[in-house]
């Protein structure tokens, strides 16, 4: 009996510490539902973005707000809820995890892992929309970014906190480039996001395949929003990758994001205007598509030191149609990104690869984050390259060519030549500044087209052990003094000769 008496007066404690009383809760019912767009009524108080909870354990975000009824995006495939379903406000808005336990791991947008490895350790969990760092946070764009691709790290170099538009037609090698450059960070401090936009599996596939073969995939984080995958996860793909790079960032790392692609994105976007009504504008796309993306690229930015000194570079990756840089996505990325690296479609099928188009590339922050050594060899070379392409359309025409027209055009022929470069094979900053070196200098004028590739391939291999060393200095600092430059010189004649 006393044990009896001690039960029932815990349990007497338990009910009277109970808070005990009315309860008010707001409550919705699904209206219409379709393509993965849900109307709702009855929710006056949900606010924009808030994260809704269906009856059937389906959730999404509240998109559109109208005065009598909710617009919300879901962010499930199962578990669908139906017209007349119950639906509840959760007060909170869509949250990924972020944190070292995502790397190395292929995850869904809103962090589950896609890898069968278990469940990914989070340190925190973040929301997928927050404001850009302002002016006052940020610092100047002035550490570089090699790409391990010599025509953009020549012409167009990349800087730490910079947005460069990757853009051209399909199958142009626009992705590819874009891995080259995660390829290119094995060996340095910058963890990478790749962010995969309504891509094919079998490209998706391929894309983990080369960063698990060549890229440090320790340091990476893939985010995948396949095309079977809901609208809603979709959409929220791109800034979910971004929140998982800005935690790095905000703890004074460097990160790179690579988001394939803001097409198909845009694409989504309109879907879903249209689905919940909003008014269409140019080519059928609402009215908010620019801030949409603004608001998510504005968010990549180097913080000064007194907020950690971190930086976040993004590449994102648009497509146009037959080369139209005009058109409406295309010329709303352009606008907002910090420069462009545009691929020729004709270009690509010459076998020029990468299929960089000179002409209409461009870094709007310039040669301020390129390393002094590569930028002093390279000073000259994209005036000199524009001028080559030039000079071989007027020579087509035929007629005699003057010997100095003629050197400048071999030169030419060799630097593009040079410029090729196989996939998932970047170069180190060294093999660069000596390459660049050998041009200028016009070392490889005597050389046939298939001995500068060549030469090109096995050039830090075959140099004498005291160019060697100097390479190895190169890679270490960035810079190249004078006594350094003569014995390189010396090293490529002799190299070249040899060839």
């Amino acid at each position: 009996m006393p044990h009896e008496a001690h039960w029932l007066t815990e349990a007497t404690a338990r009910v009277q510490a109970t808070g005990l009383g009315p309860a008010a809760e707001h409550r919705g019912r699904v209206e219409e539902i379709a393509d993965g767009v849900a109307m709702i009524s009855g929710l006056p108080q949900v606010r924009l973005d808030e994260l809704l909870r269906f009856d059937s354990g389906a959730v999404g975000f509240a998109q559109v707000l109208e005065p009598d009824r909710i617009g919300c995006v879901l962010l499930e495939a199962a578990a669908a809820p139906q017209a007349g379903d119950a639906v509840r406000g959760t007060g909170d808005v869509v949250r990924v995890p972020v944190g070292p336990g995502l790397l190395g791991r292929i995850v869904d947008p809103l962090g589950r892992p896609l890898d069968g490895r278990g469940p990914v350790v989070a340190e925190a969990s973040l929301p997928v929309e927050r404001e850009a760092p302002g002016i006052i946070e940020r610092d100047l764009v002035v550490h570089p970014v090699q790409t391990g691709v010599l025509v953009v790290d020549t012409l167009f170099a990349l800087g730490r906190g910079q947005r460069e538009l990757i853009i051209g037609d399909p199958a142009t090698g626009k992705t590819t480039l874009a891995l080259d450059t995660i390829i290119a960070q094995r060996d340095s401090d910058l963890i990478c996001v790749y962010v995969a936009v309504g891509q094919k599996t079998s490209a998706v596939r391929r894309a983990v395949d080369a960063l698990m073969t060549h890229a440090a995939f320790d340091r990476c984080i893939v985010v995948v929003a396949g095309p079977a995958t809901p609208p809603g996860l979709q959409w929220i793909a791109p800034f979910a990758g971004m929140t998982m790079a800005e935690h790095f960032r905000d703890s004074g790392q460097h990160a790179l994001i690579v988001i394939d692609d803001l097409t198909k994105h845009a694409a989504t976007h309109r879907e879903i205007a249209l689905l919940t009504r909003q008014s269409p504008g140019r080519e059928a796309y609402p009215g908010d598509v620019f801030y949409v993306h603004a608001r998510l690229l504005e968010r990549a930015a180097k913080l000064s030191q007194a907020k950690g000194g971190g930086s976040l570079t993004a590449l994102p990756i648009a497509q146009t149609e037959a080369g139209n840089l005009s058109a409406y996505i295309p010329t709303n990325l352009i606008s907002i990104t910090d420069g462009q690296i545009v691929l020729g479609a004709a270009l690509f099928q010459e076998g020029q690869k990468p299929a960089v188009d000179v002409g209409v590339s461009v870094s709007r922050v310039g040669g301020k984050t390129q390393a002094p050594a590569l930028r002093d060899a390279a000073t000259s070379l994209r005036l000199d390259y524009a001028q080559f392409l030039e000079m071989e359309v007027f020579t087509r025409f035929g007629g005699t060519i003057e010997p100095r027209v003629q050197a400048q055009l071999t030169r030419g022929a060799r630097l593009r030549a040079v410029l090729r470069q196989p996939q998932h094979a970047p170069m180190r900053l060294d093999e660069e500044v000596a390459l660049v070196m050998a041009v200028q200098e016009g070392l490889l004028d005597g050389l046939a087209p298939e001995q500068v590739a060549s030469f090109r391939n096995h050039l830090a291999a075959t140099l004498e052990p005291g160019a060697a060393a100097i390479l190895r200095r190169i890679a270490a600092t960035g810079t190249l003094d004078g006594a350094d430059r003569a014995a390189l010189l010396a090293a490529l004649r002799k190299r070249a000769a040899d060839v």
